[in-house]
């Protein structure tokens, strides 16, 4: 598991999360090996992008993949990042994932708060 954390410009969250779904999501998918991706928002502007791999040497190709570091060079390029990030990566020890798509999740979640 690969866990790249960042901060976020306060007030530009919702760009952030738009450029996830809308650009990051995809590139990671098309990644040899990639099982999957989540975007998580911790406590202040603090923002990690969580992806599963086959294998290290699946992570160690989205290094160098030339989608990858054109995705990373815009999202610089937006100014919506702020200060350093930061890659961790893990081993899986155990545990289960069940297939589920956070963003029809994340779809009635906002239909739901404009009914209000």
């Amino acid at each position: 598991m690969r866990v790249w954390t960042t901060a976020v410009v306060v007030g530009r969250e919702a760009d952030y999360l738009k450029f996830a779904q809308e650009r990051s999501a995809l590139m990671f998918l098309s990644q040899p090996g990639c099982l999957g991706v989540l975007f998580l928002k911790g406590v202040d502007e603090k923002h990690a992008v969580c992806s599963f791999w086959k294998s290290d040497a699946d992570i160690a190709l989205l290094e160098i993949s030339s989608t990858y570091r054109s995705t990373v060079s815009d999202l610089l390029s937006t100014g919506i990042l702020a200060g350093e990030a930061t890659v961790q990566l893990y081993d899986v020890e155990g545990g289960v994932l069940q297939s589920f798509d956070f963003s029809t999740a994340l779809e009635r979640k906002k239909s739901k708060s404009r009914l209000r």
